[in-house]
């Protein structure tokens, strides 16, 4: 959904800037980071980044996924992020199932705020990609490519 509100460039590059926060553990840089990240369209960013995070999902279990996939995902990122005061383990499996397309419903868990969900976003990303060996730049060009095949399928 990138547009003339989120520019590409602008994603890859405050995207990049978290990720290498998280990598070096430090917190200040990667919240600043996820703070400027914050300020972009919020339904832009996080569907650019639900495409990074099913991608390196796909990758890294070509075969499927089942629920100790899951679980194996969410404690290794809880564990490598031990370091950012923020972290909440319940937010990382919400922000991992939604990825997936699977919401809670609505009245049993209500919509968590953008500035909660994103740096837990980018914290499983910053575990997912590095998993996959391939750079992150990678997957935010095949993401962005499928956000912008997608706007131009037509609805039946």
């Amino acid at each position: 959904m990138p547009s003339a509100a989120t520019d590409p460039s602008t994603l890859r590059r405050l995207t990049a800037r978290a990720v290498e926060a998280a990598a070096a553990q430090d917190a200040a840089a990667f919240s600043a980071a996820a703070g400027e990240l914050a300020a972009l369209d919020a339904e832009q960013v996080r569907t650019v980044l639900g495409w990074v995070l099913r991608g390196a999902l796909e990758e890294l279990h070509p075969d499927g996924l089942d629920g100790d996939d899951v679980r194996a995902a969410v404690t290794a990122t809880a564990r490598a992020a031990g370091w950012w005061p923020g972290l909440d383990p319940r937010v990382l499996v919400v922000v991992l199932t939604a990825a997936l397309g699977e919401h809670p419903d609505p009245e049993e868990l209500p919509r968590l705020p953008h500035a909660l969900v994103l740096p837990h976003s980018l914290l499983l990303v910053h575990d997912l990609v590095a998993a996959t060996r391939r750079p992150l730049q990678r997957h935010l060009e095949t993401a962005l490519a499928e956000v912008r095949r997608a706007e131009t399928m037509e609805l039946p």
